[in-house]
């Protein structure tokens, strides 16, 4: 088995999935730029939607090779390390407060189909399997949505306005956390907070796995 995957090794040496230098899956020079640490942000525009969020590493080229990988491509790799950062800003966020369940943000319809997946969910699981906190899955889509890359900052915030809503009747009791793999300006996280507490669920913040500073 040893003699087999030398072989591999050799034949299909491993390369960064940022920068593609052969070595380390994530080479010393880019892991310095996907070093997880802590970011705490206030966002909203106003007491409906303002929340805290808590992100473990700052985006850049090498964060945006590595989300995109796990999100369009499936990288498991890249996965991996979204999932990690996601779950070391969680574990800041449970230092000092107490959480009920964990709500990701869900895809647009379209893009899950492409996917074949909800990507934030399954980023989402190792998280709350680390804490035991379960994962609920009261928000949808209300109408269709443009993808918000590309976007200005009041063109996001147009395009999300009420773009979220709560399935039925849910009630979740205690407190929620929402969970994302970037905040930008904020305005996914924020609308989906909005619709979370018109539904009367309590939502405490958000983590993610990135942040783009300065929000944009």
């Amino acid at each position: 088995m040893q003699l087999f995957q030398s072989l591999n090794e050799l034949i299909f040496p491993s390369r960064c999935i940022a920068c593609g230098a052969l070595g380390l899956s994530l080479c010393t020079n880019c892991r310095r730029e996907w070093n997880p640490h802590i970011y705490i942000s206030r966002i909203g525009r106003d007491a409906e939607t303002e929340l805290t969020v808590i992100s473990s590493v700052t985006y850049s080229s090498v964060a945006q090779k590595i989300i995109l990988g796990a999100k369009e491509s499936h990288i498991k790799e890249c996965d991996r390390l979204v999932s990690e950062a996601v779950t070391h800003a969680l574990q800041k966020f449970l230092a000092t407060t107490s959480i009920d369940f964990l709500i990701p943000i869900p895809s647009r319809r379209s893009a899950a189909r492409l996917r074949g997946r909800q990507f934030i969910a399954e980023i989402a699981a190792a998280g709350s399997k680390t804490f035991d906190i379960p994962i609920a899955h009261p928000l949808t889509h209300s109408r269709p949505m443009r993808d918000q890359s590309g976007l200005h900052l009041e063109e996001r915030w147009n395009n999300l306005e009420g773009a979220f809503v709560v399935k039925g009747e849910q009630v979740l009791p205690g407190g929620v956390l929402l969970i994302d793999d970037l905040v930008t300006t904020g305005a996914t996280l924020c609308e989906a907070a909005r619709a979370l507490r018109y539904a009367g669920i309590k939502v405490i913040g958000a983590v993610t796995a990135a942040l783009a500073q300065p929000l944009r």
